[in-house]
């Protein structure tokens, strides 16, 4: 829209120009003196420029954490917002840590071409998924290098869905000896060595909510320890210093069975085991408790056959 400099618009406006932060400035209008030949000669006059700023953002959302066991299959979300979608419009690209390339979809089909060789033949989409605006890909034969955040590029839409993926180990199974002794729960790290202290951050739960023992950047906490582990957990700095994350948890109850979860955070890890005692414990355990309960009946009979 153009307004000569004797409009009346000039007389009464305020002036705005925007700043190199695309703020609004009340302070001036910007004119412009344009030349315009008519034949007769050169007429200026002085126009209003208003333009138009369009600035292009990237949505970026982060969805729930995704766990996948190694060697095993995961399925990595990720969902249109758009309600109708058509072949030509559907271009989406997966990324692993923004810079391997893993999976694109092109006019509604899933394609491989330039895809990071480790993800060769690991890599399934479904087609008529897309056309639904499910965007989703199963990653298969998971590998501890497959850990790491994922981003779904939807050019469309400009916007961009992040996904971590996290590796657990298959589950390891230790037998307790006895209730009342000892037993050590394994966990390591995959690397051989950390830069720093501040690099090691590992927290051990059982069965996923009670806090048995927590390293965080390299030192030992235990101000939220579950009351139920005071003073029955130890852990070797030597040896967690070098990746090795083993707990021995000592005086152990019946209530201690469970499953046993140690996250490694910076490598995205998570090693679970198994608690539980031998059959042979517990069948003691089975026989000692009915034969205190006949115990009392037997008792009260002697006494009432004597008075």
């Amino acid at each position: 829209m153009l307004i000569g400099t004797d409009h009346p618009i000039n007389k009464s406006s305020k002036r705005f120009e925007v700043d190199s932060r695309g703020r609004k400035n009340t302070s001036s209008f910007k004119f412009c003196d344009m030349m315009f030949e008519d034949g007769t000669g050169l007429l200026q006059k002085g126009y209003i420029v208003l333009l138009h700023l369009v600035i292009v953002t990237k949505e970026v959302s982060l969805l729930d954490t995704v766990v996948g066991v190694i060697g095993g299959s995961v399925v990595l979300p990720c969902f249109s917002k758009e309600p109708q979608l058509t072949p030509e419009g559907i271009t989406v690209n997966w990324k692993h840590r923004n810079t391997m390339k893993v999976y694109d979809i092109v006019k509604g089909k899933g394609s491989v071409e330039g895809q990071d060789p480790q993800y060769k033949n690991r890599v399934e989409g479904d087609s008529e998924q897309h056309l639904r605006g499910n965007f989703s890909f199963k990653l298969k034969n998971l590998l501890y290098s497959d850990a790491g955040q994922y981003q779904c590029y939807i050019i469309e839409e400009s916007g961009i869905q992040t996904v971590e993926l996290r590796i657990k180990e298959p589950l390891q199974l230790p037998f307790v000896p006895s209730v009342g002794g000892s037993v050590v729960l394994p966990c390591s790290s995959k690397q051989s060595q950390f830069k720093t202290e501040d690099d090691i951050t590992v927290g051990w739960r059982h069965n996923e909510t009670l806090k048995v023992y927590d390293i965080i950047k390299g030192k030992v906490s235990l101000g939220n320890q579950d009351s139920v582990y005071y003073n029955r957990t130890e852990m070797i700095r030597e040896n967690y210093l070098n990746g090795n994350f083993s707990l021995k948890l000592n005086n152990v109850q019946r209530s201690d069975t469970g499953i046993y979860t140690c996250h490694i955070t910076n490598e995205l890890l998570i090693q679970s085991v198994r608690l539980e005692f031998s059959r042979t414990e517990f069948s003691q355990g089975a026989q000692a408790r009915p034969e205190k309960i006949l115990l009392v009946p037997l008792l009260s009979v002697v006494i009432l056959f004597c008075m």
